[in-house]
């Protein structure tokens, strides 16, 4: 790793070279100017090694010529065993990736033939683990001849982790977890537009707690909230894995449905119910026994041809409203079911 500063200055100074035709010996370069690239050499060297993005100097084989240590610490390979290796079992992990960087250094889009700037790919550790890199490359040449390249790889996986998790915490409740009211419009326009396309069923719970505000003004917010993570749980323990739970209100949830009839999305609607009164007795057992339990009113609806999610939704919520009229604590089905009910 001690020489490495020293390839690196060479290869600058290599790029620095007098244009093509100038014959002057180097020995005709007054002290003055020797000198100075004397201490150019050694800041271009000092600059690879201290800088905190990794980079990589290759030959026209592709083989590493330049790894400074923040390339030890990507790609987990020490300097002594990278150099002399190909970038491909280096960094790049397969010959795909290698051909598709290639290609984009020698096209337009990047920055211009030979140079790439900002092009966005994976670095692949020693270890086997992807980590998102912004490269920045330029080949290099002597002589008019090409003789290489060195890449500058920016490690994007600390942007990548706050990126994502600055949108999982704009699509999620933060009291229940649970997607929010935003992400739910989302999905449900994705997904009735799928089943629509394929004619498949596609069915959409609409649940609201009953009794649930002056429980939560004679108890307070905080238990109240506890309530509110409670309707998660047991969302969460009912629902199959391809199903989405959504809190888009106060004490209004959704449950989407995908591949789910009518009939079946009932069922599961019952059992949800069941499985939130079950659960009832035990998360309210430190209060006295005389209050009146918050229970739920569910609607339920399945997706009609040609229907817009704007109107699943309403037809939903309107069932949901009825389940409420009839005295809470119950499931009623929209469409040809809307005045059916099932009790426990």
């Amino acid at each position: 790793m001690q020489d490495c500063p020293k390839r690196c200055a060479r290869t600058a100074h290599q790029a620095r070279s007098p244009p093509q035709g100038d014959k002057r010996p180097m020995d005709s370069i007054g002290p003055a100017l020797r000198e100075s690239l004397v201490l150019m050499e050694d800041f271009v060297g000092k600059m690879v090694t201290l800088c905190p993005d990794a980079i990589i100097g290759v030959d026209r084989r592709g083989v590493v010529t330049i790894f400074n240590p923040a390339a030890e610490r990507l790609t987990g390979y020490p300097a002594a065993e990278a150099l002399g290796k190909l970038t491909i079992d280096v960094i790049y992990g397969s010959r795909q990736r290698a051909r598709e960087i290639k290609k984009a250094l020698y096209s337009d889009e990047y920055g211009g033939p030979g140079r790439l700037e900002g092009y966005e790919t994976e670095g692949v550790s020693r270890q086997g683990v992807c980590a998102p890199v912004r490269l920045s490359a330029i080949v290099l040449f002597k002589d008019g001849q090409e003789v290489g390249s060195v890449g500058f790889f920016h490690d994007m996986t600390r942007r990548k982790q706050l990126e994502d998790e600055l949108r999982r915490l704009s699509i999620t409740d933060s009291l229940t977890g649970l997607y929010n009211r935003r992400q739910f419009h989302s999905v449900l326009h994705d997904e009735t537009a799928r089943a629509c396309r394929y004619g498949r069923p596609l069915s959409l719970i609409c649940l609201d707690l009953d009794n649930f505000k002056p429980f939560n003004d004679n108890f307070g917010h905080q238990v109240g909230d506890s309530i509110l993570q409670l309707v998660a749980t047991c969302a969460r323990g009912v629902l199959r894995g391809q199903d989405t739970a959504f809190r888009v209100g106060g004490d209004e949830f959704c449950l989407l449905m995908v591949e789910t009839n009518e009939d079946n999305a009932t069922i599961a609607a019952d059992r949800f119910r069941r499985a939130f009164n079950d659960q009832w007795p035990i998360a309210m057992s430190f209060l006295h026994k005389g209050m009146e339990p918050v229970y739920m009113s569910l609607g339920v609806a399945q997706l009609q041809p040609g229907e817009k999610p704007d109107s699943l939704l309403m037809r939903a919520d309107l069932a949901m409203y009825e389940a409420k009229r009839a005295g809470g604590n119950r499931s009623v089905t929209a469409g040809a079911c809307i005045n059916r009910t099932r009790e426990c």
